[in-house]
């Protein structure tokens, strides 16, 4: 994707008019912290649901991301839900921070359904009216909304039927995400933990794994450097939304080629207070100092992290930008620098190979 294969390894080599050109990588990895999340799912007989989670929504897409997980593992579609969230009252959720939320939340979710499914099957199983009766929970299966048995999915029905039958009007689920694998068969309410796993997560490093590739073009007369650009390869567990997982890989990208290139805090030397406290002072990143940005996900499973194998991207998208900016730079001039930001008169002090 991005050409790496057709460089000249040679620093300082390449040219294009005034511009040195330089390609430049770093590889990133983040780890997959854990933490409490508990979710709430009540089914209505009518075919919509309400899912709820004290979780936040920084604009990175919580609201979208969850009520796709509720509406698969519930089976109804996505306008059937309603995803509630950003508020105290509702089931613990981690912060969005340290790339908690999405693997932590869903997981919640997704077990709230399962924990709905369970307390549905035990009711369909004791009804003399439902195909299901005299089944053994373990032999029943869910999908879309649909129970049968597994080894015959003829022999099932709705929940909507089952439900009304019964003279339900709702049902609720709670559920808890966290680490550890055995969630695969969806057969538990409750979360697999050690007692179940052998505490085989415990034996786990657990990480998501990238690349960055960037292209610089540097200014030998003025020292500048502008990328041109740039491709992110990502190997985070299970997307949830690869529209809004792309969105926020490349606003961490964008984060990490400011801090590459011309972000920087000045403090007074006698009261140690930020000079440099706005945006006139202190230069970030706009439309026209990021190129077209590539970014590419390698699917994977991962069974041990949570139930639903999501690894966290909110950070990993910024870890080695800097790195792979910086490592451009050098394959254009033939200089090392290492003082971040790299600004035009750090360029030019360090000399540019002519």
């Amino acid at each position: 994707m991005f050409g790496w294969s057709k460089r000249n390894p040679q620093p300082g080599a390449t040219r294009d008019g005034r511009y040195l050109v330089g390609m430049g990588m770093a590889s990133a990895s983040y780890p997959v912290h854990n933490s409490q999340g508990t979710a709430r799912a009540r089914l209505y007989a009518d075919g919509h649901a309400v899912v709820q989670s004290g979780a936040t929504d920084l604009g990175t897409g919580t609201y979208t991301v969850m009520t796709q997980v509720a509406a698969d593992a519930l089976g109804l579609p996505m306008e059937k839900i309603r995803f509630e969230l950003g508020d105290t009252n509702l089931p613990t959720a981690p912060n969005s921070g340290g790339s908690v939320a999405a693997g932590t939340v869903s997981s919640s979710v997704y077990m709230a359904a399962q924990d709905v499914w369970q307390k549905l099957i035990k009711v369909a199983v004791v009804d003399k009216k439902s195909p299901l009766f005299k089944a053994k929970p373990e032999e029943v299966t869910v999908e879309k909304g649909r129970l049968f048995l597994k080894k015959d999915a003829s022999k099932g029905e709705s929940f909507a039927d089952l439900m009304k039958r019964a003279e339900m009007t709702d049902i609720e689920g709670m559920g808890q995400g966290k680490y550890g694998s055995g969630y695969e068969t969806g057969q538990s309410g409750s979360p697999a933990g050690p007692g179940n796993n052998t505490d085989s997560a415990g034996i786990h490093a657990m990480h998501s794994f990238g690349a960055h590739f960037c292209e610089v073009r540097v200014d030998m007369d003025l020292g500048t450097v502008r990328v041109s650009k740039w491709v992110s390869v990502m190997g985070a567990g299970r997307i949830l939304n690869a529209q809004t997982a792309r969105s926020q890989i490349i606003g961490g990208a964008i984060f990490g080629i400011g801090s590459a290139l011309m972000e920087e805090t000045i403090r007074d030397q006698h009261f140690s207070r930020y000079t440099n406290a706005d945006l006139a002072t202190y230069h970030v990143p706009v439309n026209a100092d990021i190129p077209d940005m590539t970014v590419e996900f390698v699917e994977e499973h991962d069974p041990f992290i949570n139930a639903m194998g999501v690894k966290g991207i909110g950070e990993i998208a910024m870890v080695g930008v800097a790195a792979a900016v910086a490592n451009a730079v050098y394959h254009a001039t033939g200089k090392r620098l290492r003082d971040l930001p790299l600004t035009p008169d750090k360029v030019l002090m360090g000399g540019i190979n002519s």
